[in-house]
């Protein structure tokens, strides 16, 4: 396997961190809305979101092959 492919294949730490932070987020967004509903659960759970987002464009990006 060459260097180049092996580099394309990475996926960067930053986008990993920030998806599980975001998961943690939005699951407990998702647990609050189901207990009470309050406006605190809708942030957490539209942050998770956001964060989230930033992996799968580059996973999109890269499946399309830029």
């Amino acid at each position: 396997m060459k260097s180049t492919e092996k580099n394309k294949r990475n996926i960067p730490v930053l986008l990993i961190v920030l998806d599980m932070i975001g998961a943690v987020l939005a699951a407990m967004g998702v647990l609050g809305l189901m207990e009470e509903g309050a406006l605190e659960d809708y942030l957490l759970l539209a942050g998770g979101i956001l964060l989230m987002t930033p992996l799968v464009l580059h996973i999109l990006n890269r499946v399309r092959g830029r």
